[in-house]
């Protein structure tokens, strides 16, 4: 069972090797199920029975960047969750700039892609950790008790998702989509505030605003 298990894995990252190599020498076009298998060496079924589709690929190679914007926050026990929050718009922000056009073209699949399971669980996923910081928030006295959390962590995952498809069409840079994302964020956030957020929170609407540095 473990040998099989390493050899799936060895088989995912083989398929993950040459989707990134197709796409960058030959462009998205090119990208199929049949090719992948092909220039991995493995089974035609293979990518199929790994990944079940091309968009779950695409994904694969964001999960291989770690794209998921609250993994890897540093965390300081003065940190708050909404701290935590915008401190993670910080990697997506970082790991995009590593290779922006490279992204910018496997996220923007992704968004065309016919809806289906993969591309409901990957907005999903955004829409699930925004609920979790805002939870967080509510019980950490940051946010007031009658916040519906649940509901304003769905609207930031909505926020995030529809900035970053603005992104993936070249409607805004890299840096730009963060910055209007921290911006939208800290507007919303500021109707639901305690006073011990307000601060962190109107310094970093002002900032983004005004195009400054936003506070990391």
């Amino acid at each position: 069972m473990v040998e099989r298990e390493k050899a799936k894995d060895m088989n995912r990252a083989r398929i993950r090797a040459a989707a990134e190599s197709i796409i960058r020498n030959e462009g998205m076009d090119k990208l199929t199920m049949r090719r992948l298998a092909v220039e991995a060496d493995v089974s035609p079924r293979t990518p199929y029975n790994l990944f079940g589709s091309k968009t779950e690929v695409l994904i694969a190679l964001l999960d291989g960047a770690q794209f998921d914007p609250f993994q890897n926050s540093p965390a300081r026990e003065d940190q708050t969750a909404l701290s935590l929050l915008m401190r993670a718009l910080h990697h997506v922000e970082a790991t995009f700039a590593e290779d922006e056009q490279f992204y910018r073209v496997v996220f923007r699949e992704i968004m065309v892609s016919d809806p289906g399971d993969a591309q409901i669980n990957a907005v999903a996923n955004i829409l699930a950790i925004g609920q979790a910081f805002a939870v967080q928030a509510v019980a950490s006295g940051e946010l007031a008790k009658d916040t519906d959390a649940k509901e304003l962590g769905r609207h930031l995952g909505i926020q995030l998702a529809a900035i970053m498809g603005m992104w993936a069409t070249g409607f805004f840079s890299n840096e730009e989509s963060i910055r209007q994302t921290r911006r939208g964020w800290a507007g919303v956030l500021l109707n639901h505030c305690t006073d011990r957020s307000r601060t962190m929170l109107e310094e970093i609407y002002t900032q983004n605003t005004l195009g400054r540095e936003a506070v990391q």
